[in-house]
């Protein structure tokens, strides 16, 4: 299941992340990996018997970064735990990973400046 991060807001010391998707029983995996083709961050999610794919497209990496630290909240249900030590992993590495050029140029420019 593809879950696709729409919207972001800053309040209550919180990025609450909207989707139109449902997100009802749905566990946070502590995981994330990236679609280069898309230019997303994508968490994983399980709801016990499949994994979920939480889409950060390019357009919500700002406000990541912006409120870096903050907690995560996607649809006011789900948590997502270790988002940021997943994604600092993932920013820290993305030189030489073979993700291709302009997703690389992407990164840096919004989170490495």
């Amino acid at each position: 299941m593809d879950i696709y991060v729409n919207g972001i807001k800053f309040e209550d010391e919180a990025l609450k992340c909207l989707s139109e998707e449902r997100t009802e029983g749905l566990q946070a995996t502590a995981r994330m990996t990236v679609d280069p083709d898309e230019k997303s961050f994508i968490y994983l999610l399980d709801d016990g018997e499949g994994a979920g794919r939480v889409h950060f497209g390019e357009k919500t990496w700002r406000m990541l970064r912006d409120h870096h630290g903050s907690e995560i909240i996607l649809n006011t249900d789900v948590i997502l735990t270790d988002f940021w030590d997943q994604l600092d992993h993932l920013v820290d590495t993305i030189e030489g990973n073979s993700y291709g050029e302009a997703f690389e140029r992407a990164v840096k420019e919004t989170f490495k400046q």
